[in-house]
């Protein structure tokens, strides 16, 4: 049987407990840096119309589908192919998260329920270190002339 220590080294886990889907990370579904490159390429209308002589070359079918060079209007779709792609797999793996069906109100009752558990043991905690201390001064007034602690027997 495998300690709770070595559960976690063999599956990866978020913070929360949850084990993620594979691939599924915040690099999966961050899509600004990729709009922002793709923006970055884009050129003006006003620049395409007017004397090519001014104007940066257009892009070719190779420097789109490798993301580089200048961008038109046109070129765009095929352009914005793998951030479409992207999305729809982060869209899928957000999917096979857990409780992904439930309700709104499921989750509020849950959040309701685990703030009264945490308030419970709040208080657990407290009447302990209570009892804790209350222990603790018993046993000074016991020992009072040996000098002894108990803890260092």
């Amino acid at each position: 049987m495998a300690t709770p220590l070595q559960q976690t080294s063999q599956t990866p886990q978020n913070p929360s407990g949850l084990v993620l889907p594979e691939g599924l990370s915040p690099d999966s579904i961050d899509t600004l840096p990729v709009l922002s490159a793709l923006l970055s390429r884009l050129q003006n209308p006003s620049n395409t119309s007017a004397s090519t002589s001014g104007s940066p070359p257009a892009a070719s079918p190779s420097q789109i589908a490798t993301g580089t060079g200048p961008l038109t209007i046109k070129d765009i779709p095929a352009a914005t192919d793998e951030l479409k792609h992207k999305l729809q797999r982060a869209r899928m793996q957000v999917k096979e998260l857990p409780d992904m069906d439930r309700s709104l109100s499921e989750q509020e009752e849950e959040i309701k329920e685990l703030k009264e558990k945490i308030s419970r043991q709040r208080g657990a905690l407290a009447s302990l270190r209570d009892v804790g201390s209350a222990m603790k001064r018993e046993r000074e007034r016991g020992l009072g002339d040996s000098q002894v602690d108990i803890m260092e027997t």
